[in-house]
């Protein structure tokens, strides 16, 4: 009986430690967390975030390398408006012109995550995607153009898929913030 009852006690107590509490997922979540609210989505979610994001960064290198405004703002009309340098909002157009300044652009290669991975958060029912990517351009004269970029992209839902309705690309005074709030995490 003391045996039946011992081995009763031991299944239960290894039962209720499985009931407890994951601290190490609480923990990552304070330690993952990014500036503003963002976290790392999960891996499920990551994929379906990922998707709008590389094709913006398609549409947009595409738009450079093809001098042409229009093949990005096709894709994505809402990116037409409210443009204003000073804030980096929106900011593709001064990007088409300026790249293409006394030089051709051969090819582009981006990485969404070159430097550190995707962060999310939610406002109103859309996404806000922090991106921390590297963008570089292929001259024609085989150097390169671009750099480390740091953009907020909001995603809004359209006839159920994802899609680019603003861009903040961080300033370099924001960057800067950014970087020593960091810093302090």
């Amino acid at each position: 009986m003391m045996i039946l009852l011992r081995g009763i006690l031991i299944v239960l107590f290894v039962s209720l430690i499985g009931c407890q509490q994951n601290t190490t997922q609480t923990e990552n979540l304070t330690t993952d967390s990014g500036l503003d609210g963002f976290v790392e989505p999960e891996p499920s979610d990551w994929v379906k975030y990922i998707t709008p994001v590389r094709e913006y960064m398609y549409y947009r290198t595409q738009a450079v390398l093809n001098k042409d405004i229009h093949i990005l703002w096709d894709h994505y009309p809402d990116l037409k408006e409210n443009m204003d340098h000073k804030q980096g909002v929106n900011v593709e157009k001064n990007e088409v012109e300026s790249l293409n300044q006394h030089v051709h652009l051969l090819d582009a290669n981006y990485n969404i995550e070159g430097y550190e991975r995707m962060k999310v958060k939610t406002i109103n029912d859309n996404e806000v995607i922090l991106i921390h990517a590297s963008m570089n351009y292929l001259r024609d004269d085989f150097d390169e153009s671009g750099g480390e970029y740091l953009i907020k992209v909001f995603l809004e839902r359209k006839n159920n898929h994802w899609t680019v309705v603003k861009t903040d690309e961080y300033t370099l005074s924001e960057y800067k913030e950014w970087m020593k709030e960091k810093e302090q995490i």
